[in-house]
């Protein structure tokens, strides 16, 4: 099983990326497979920096938070960035297709009443053929979201693309898909909210 964790920060941004660089150097030494950071264009926290790493354990990801955020080096970037935190977030990766990397992220936030193995895979099949590639997206990763406030048990599928208006014209375009209409259906889902940000 493989876990990713969502730091939400706010603060003074101008440092953004050299701190990324930073946490990306200690989260790896501590056995994450992935650090990236973005920051927020659209939703109630616009402006503000989330950092998501990737683990094969939650005893990983916590045991390494609880390090970093000790460490001399970490808590001197934070306090110049007056980082303010906002939410700490954990979810477990149910399904990944095509590229996960690209100047933007778009993170959609849904529920499932039926979320089975063989409907979410159907649902990710057609959710590849309409916005992976042919300029709409890189790919996309689905997160149930196990320990995240009043997010817990939603998912978030997050599609890492290169053109924003490229995801958009493929999620409207599945409007009108039958079969993206059907998948949707059987795993029972629901789209709650979109939030757009760009990629450090």
């Amino acid at each position: 099983m493989t876990f990713m964790a969502f730091s939400q920060l706010a603060g003074d941004m101008s440092s953004a990326s050299k701190n990324l660089e930073l946490a990306r150097r200690l989260y790896e030494a501590e056995g994450a497979s992935r650090v990236a950071g973005s920051i927020s264009l659209t939703g109630q926290n616009v402006g503000s920096f989330t950092l998501s790493t990737m683990w094969d354990s939650s005893d990983a990801c916590f045991a390494a938070r609880a390090k970093v955020l000790g460490l001399e080096e970490m808590q001197a970037a934070m306090a110049a960035a007056q980082a303010q935190p906002l939410s700490f977030a954990v979810g477990t990766v149910f399904g990944e297709r095509g590229t996960c990397e690209g100047s933007h992220v778009v993170a959609v936030v849904g529920s499932s009443s039926n979320p089975t193995d063989e409907g979410r895979q159907k649902l990710y099949d057609v959710t590849e053929r309409l916005l992976v590639g042919n300029g709409a997206c890189n790919g996309f990763r689905s997160v149930r979201m196990v320990a995240a406030g009043e997010m817990t048990g939603a998912f978030l599928n997050i599609f890492y693309t290169d053109s924003v208006d490229g995801f958009l014209a493929g999620s409207a375009a599945s409007v009108t898909d039958q079969e993206f209409q059907t998948a949707r259906a059987e795993v029972g889902g629901e789209i709650h909210d979109r939030v757009i940000s760009r990629m450090l």
